[in-house]
């Protein structure tokens, strides 16, 4: 994965908390190639305005599980299917139930670690990977929380909703609890190139919550990198030195298909795969696209 120049514009009117951003360039914030939002709080009612203001952002209407292609609107994930009364339930890696019907939502999750935990009972709050978690630990949209398991990474993996065929976002946006340390959980952003483009840090909540979320005008977004806290869940929190941060709400942008990379992609019926930036003609449209972009 490489690095590559890009600006993001932090919208003032939903700042709520500091934003901490590592980019290549940190310049000319007012090109607006990004609009970066970010918020922290004790509680959900703290962040809700924020992260409405990004949902909103993002587009509507949230589509759910409907399959793809669909050619607007946004995806949530919240990891609430069962309710208070489920188990907690761990996944292998890949995690693909969020892009399996019934729950076609274009998004598959991967991690260097051992899988992912979606919490639950008995012990709600990951109470079942360490007894202090569920006194740190504060859900945005109860009663569930995710984690990835013998890793701080979790990748996310977008794709035209109930297929295998890949496909880009034009915004993410995640919720974690406990942040603690300043410049240590965060959200990176690739493009099909596999260039990083823009990395946030998420503000410190304390036993509360914190929200960053980028919605791109230019570049689309294949991956997203999430690296919650500095120790994988398991091991009691230690004050400045062991961050053990896990996540709530996924928010992101309706998965299309495109923009074609180069003219090959066109070939072969190529052309009749793509979405976006809009559906092709036939061959020729496309690979007009690719020379001209229009």
């Amino acid at each position: 994965m490489r690095t590559i120049a890009r600006n993001i514009f932090v919208n003032p009117a939903v700042l709520l908390a500091a934003v901490f951003f590592h980019l290549a360039n940190p310049g000319g914030l007012l090109a607006q190639e990004f609009v970066g939002y970010a918020a922290a709080g004790i509680n959900a009612a703290a962040i809700q305005n924020v992260v409405d203001a990004f949902r909103t952002a993002v587009g509507n209407p949230n589509n759910g599980n409907a399959p793809g292609p669909l050619p607007s609107g946004r995806r949530e994930i919240n990891w609430d299917g069962g309710g208070a009364g489920a188990a907690a339930t761990t996944f292998p890696v890949p995690m693909t139930t969020f892009n399996t019907a019934p729950l076609s939502r274009g998004a598959v999750f991967t991690t260097p670690g051992t899988g992912f935990e979606i919490s639950g009972q008995p012990t709600p709050e990951f109470g079942d990977l360490n007894a202090t978690y569920p006194v740190i630990f504060t859900p945005f949209s109860a009663p569930r929380l995710f984690a990835s398991l013998g890793s701080t990474i979790t990748d996310v993996h977008f794709f035209r909703p109930g297929t295998d065929i890949p496909a880009t976002t034009s915004a993410f946006g995640a919720i974690f609890t406990d942040v603690d340390l300043a410049a240590t959980t965060s959200v990176e952003y690739f493009n099909s190139a596999g260039e990083s483009i823009a990395k946030i840090f998420a503000p410190p909540a304390d036993n509360g919550l914190s929200f960053v979320g980028l919605v791109s005008n230019s570049d689309r977004v294949a991956l997203v990198r999430i690296i919650s806290g500095n120790t994988a869940a398991g091991p009691a929190e230690n004050p400045g030195v062991v961050d053990v941060v896990v996540m709530d709400d996924f928010i992101y942008g309706e998965p299309l298909v495109g923009p074609p990379a180069d003219a090959d992609a066109c070939k072969q019926g190529g052309w009749a795969e793509f979405e976006f930036p809009r559906v092709f003609k036939n061959q020729g449209d496309c690979v007009k696209f690719v020379k001209t972009g229009k």
